[in-house]
Order: C-alpha cells, then sequence, then structure tokens
C-alpha cells in the first residue's frame, strides 16, 4: 500500500466513522464562526480519529511513541477542558439563581410596578414573600406571584 492510498483510507474511515459531521468539521474548519446547528468534534470523536489512525497504520512505519503520547496528552487536555466548562456552566448558573435570590429579598416590603403578562397591563403592590420556582425568583403581591424579572419599577416606601 503506497503512501497516498494508506492516507486516503485513513481519511475515508475516521471521516466515516464521525457521526453526523460534516466534510468541513473533518478538514479543520474548527476556528471558524459556524452556526449552532453545525457539528463538532469532541472527545468521542477524537477517539474515533485515533483507533482508526492505529487500525490503519503503515506496519511497516508505525506511529512513533511521541507521537502516539502527544495524541493522548491533547485528549486527556480535551477532556480536562470539558470537564471545567461543566463546572463553569454550573457555577455561573448557580450564581445567577442565588444573585437573582439575593435581589428578590431586597424587594420585600417594597412597593414595585410589575409588568403583567396575563393582561399585558402594569400592577402596583407590595411585595409581600419570595419563592422560589423552578430556580426563578417569583415575588408574591396579593394572591399573585410574578417573576422578578417582570419588575419595572421599584418605589420608595
Amino acid at each position: 500500500m503506497d503512501v497516498q492510498s494508506y492516507y486516503g483510507a485513513m481519511a475515508r474511515a475516521a471521516t466515516s466513522g464521525i457521526a453526523g459531521s460534516g466534510a468541513a468539521a473533518a478538514s479543520g474548519r474548527a476556528g471558524t464562526a459556524q452556526s449552532a446547528s453545525a457539528p463538532e468534534l469532541g472527545k468521542d470523536d477524537f477517539l474515533r480519529l485515533l483507533i482508526t489512525q492505529l487500525r490503519y497504520q503503515d506496519p511497516i512505519n508505525p506511529v512513533k511513541d511521541q507521537e502516539f503520547i502527544a495524541q493522548l496528552a491533547q485528549f486527556s487536555a480535551l477532556e480536562q477542558m470539558h470537564n471545567m466548562s461543566t463546572q463553569m456552566e454550573r457555577l455561573a448558573d448557580a450564581q445567577l439563581q442565588l444573585g437573582g435570590i439575593g435581589q428578590a429579598v431586597t424587594l420585600l416590603g417594597r412597593t414595585v410596578v410589575i409588568f403583567d403578562p396575563e393582561t399585558a397591563g402594569f400592577i402596583t403592590g407590595r411585595v409581600e414573600a419570595v419563592q422560589l420556582e423552578d430556580g426563578t425568583p417569583m415575588l408574591v403581591i396579593g394572591e399573585r406571584r410574578f417573576s422578578m424579572w417582570d419588575v419595572v419599577e421599584v418605589r420608595p416606601n
């Protein structure tokens, strides 16, 4: 098997093994701006490429140890970046939730003007309580509950 047919077979096998990825993604267009629906290469795709490379390597000239270790280090770095990204998203969600609760608590006993999505009008009332519903702080005014994000004005008492 000559070099061109070897790399051609490796490229065909690698791109056919990546479910849902287009030729643009497989050709390394990762640095350009893509739409939200465009496929991205992830850790599973990286492992598939690595396994395909090992499967179709030239037995006379196999992958050098240094290259293989470098690829494993890249995979490890990718995995760590993914884990860090997940943790940062969780932290941001928690900060948003706690920040919203903190802001809502400061409105207790205050008079607010709220946009009422049901009537498309405005309601003025005193905040009697704060409740948490699916991570969103809800202000209790009279018998109704409103999202804190519907507040348009806070009036001094």
